[in-house]
């Protein structure tokens, strides 16, 4: 298909766009950095997942190389590398993207155990997380070292201006875990912590967010003194999220079918856009300031504009099937998708 087309059959759904002050639903609530392990007692929905994508849709944009069937895509922009966790979840996949729309593998880490998820790198520590342990991964020498840390079952992970790593767990709990590898504090009240998107701000400690999906909410969380702050209702089936530069973060409401933009620092709603066929991963582009969407229901990736505050749909582009995980390079405005049915990994020049 081709890059840019025109997205008739969604016209009509863009005549909500101007109600983009959407009423929001704002709970303030708070946890003591060692609280009780119990789930706060609140409504729940099932966990939303990805909607399964289709087959034979049209050839994906760009360029497709083999990879792991897997969920868990990382980017290195600094090292010019993105790194894709294997379908084990026993070893980990490391490509070089000096030639950005041509990722190359250099090599295959093996991993002391498997793990739940891997996050953000930090020279060439990557880090990747196991109920009770901590998983630090040398890119350059390809070493792994596990670390004991008092973890349950954990969903997600991410770090601080800092050092500190942090992880969200299946209980809803979010463990702060130093650079030495000691349990810093433990913030818990939510019911689960899918996602955790972080932004630096300027005096103050890092922002951070957990998106919730058995709640479908996000809420702002203080890692300074382990408390929660503004929670807000994010449609009906929230799956994931990301902060762009502007400290704005921006989630998916997969089962409501919606892409939605809050404000940072405090959390407001600032827009809530629909988009059809299962929105799922997204990314931003810090240089070009442009949102992607990846919509597994069509395998799909959807550029939007945000500087109106409405989301302007500026291009699209068709996926490797089930393209579960994507990120963005800001650098080169590359967009990697990863398929999750080991469709392979794409790389989309931006």
């Amino acid at each position: 298909m081709p890059a840019t087309r025109p997205a008739a059959r969604h016209a009509a759904a863009r005549h909500t766009a101007g109600a983009v002050l959407a009423a929001v639903l704002l709970v303030a609530v708070s946890a003591c950095g060692s609280g009780s392990s119990d789930s706060p007692d609140v409504a729940t929905t099932i966990p939303q997942t990805a909607l399964p994508a289709p087959t034979g849709t049209d050839r994906p944009a760009g360029s497709v190389v083999a990879a792991p069937a897997s969920t868990s895509l990382v980017l290195d922009s600094a090292g010019k590398r993105v790194v894709v966790l294997g379908a084990d979840r026993r070893s980990v996949v490391v490509y070089s993207t000096a030639a950005p729309t041509a990722p190359v593998v250099t090599r295959t880490i093996p991993l002391p155990e498997a793990v739940s998820s891997i996050g953000a790198v930090s020279g060439d520590d990557l880090v990747a997380v196991a109920p009770s342990t901590l998983v630090d991964v040398d890119l350059a020498t390809g070493v792994a070292q596990g670390h004991d840390v008092a973890v349950g079952e954990p969903l997600s992970v991410g770090r601080l201006s800092n050092g500190s790593v942090i992880i969200g767990t299946a209980d809803g709990k979010i463990v702060e875990v130093g650079a030495d590898r000691r349990v810093v504090r433990t913030v818990d009240g939510l019911v689960r912590v899918d996602e955790l998107a972080v932004a630096a701000r300027a005096g103050k400690s890092d922002q951070v967010v957990a998106l919730d999906r058995a709640q479908s909410s996000v809420t702002s969380v203080d890692m300074s003194d382990g408390s929660l702050g503004e929670a807000l209702r994010t449609g009906d089936g929230a799956t994931n999220l990301v902060v762009d530069h502007y400290g704005r973060f921006l989630a998916t409401d997969t089962r409501g079918g919606e892409f939605l933009g809050f404000d940072g620092d405090p959390l407001l709603t600032k827009f809530r856009y629909p988009v059809a066929d299962g929105p799922y991963a997204v990314g931003y582009d810090d240089v070009r300031n442009l949102a992607w969407v990846a919509t597994t229901g069509d395998n799909e990736a959807i550029a939007f504009d945000l500087a109106s505050g409405i989301p302007t749909e500026k291009r699209r582009v068709a996926t490797v099937g089930q393209a579960d995980a994507m990120v963005v390079d800001s650098a080169t405005g590359t967009v990697y998708l990863l398929s999750a049915r080991g469709d392979g990994l794409q790389a989309v020049s931006g």
